[in-house]
């Protein structure tokens, strides 16, 4: 996500992770991302490997953009116009992991007061994505199988 918003956004504008404890956000302009939702999609799939069994669940992942400062406006503009366009679908079908976008909520402002008590500029917009989390579980397989016959003393049908 970090490196899709650079390659929208102007280049004076950093994007960092939110809910950091003790660092200081940097100088405006930024962008902050939080995941503020993570629903699953559908019942798990499985492959299995020699050794393994590949677990699969897709969700719907909610990420959370405050965008702080001068230009904060127009750029949570860019980014919820891009978001549903095929450039973006392109940019994350190339990654070694499934990332679909899927929608952009309405772009929101809401008062900032900075440490002077000055107000800013704060936007925000939640992106949707669907993600497909992989995980590998150990898996103990029979490969072969013995059987020995064994001789009984059985009459058929049973005596009563």
């Amino acid at each position: 996500m970090r490196n899709w918003l650079l390659s929208v956004l102007p280049l004076s504008v950093q994007v960092v992770q939110g809910q950091q404890n003790r660092v200081a956000p940097p100088p405006a302009p930024f962008v902050a991302m939080t995941l503020v939702e993570r629903t699953r999609l559908a019942t798990n799939g499985w492959t299995y490997t020699a050794t393994t069994r590949e677990v699969s669940e897709p969700a719907r992942l909610g990420m959370r953009l405050g965008l702080f400062g001068p230009g904060a406006g127009a750029c949570v503009q860019t980014i919820a116009a891009l978001w549903r366009d095929p450039l973006a679908a392109a940019f994350f079908a190339g990654l070694p992991f499934q990332l679909t976008p899927l929608d952009a909520a309405p772009p929101t402002q809401s008062g900032f007061t900075d440490g002077e008590h000055q107000y800013e500029e704060n936007w925000s917009v939640d992106l949707h994505m669907q993600v497909t989390f992989c995980l590998s579980i150990a898996q103990d397989f029979a490969t072969t199988l013995s059987a020995t016959a064994l001789c009984a003393d059985v009459v058929d049908p049973p005596e009563e």
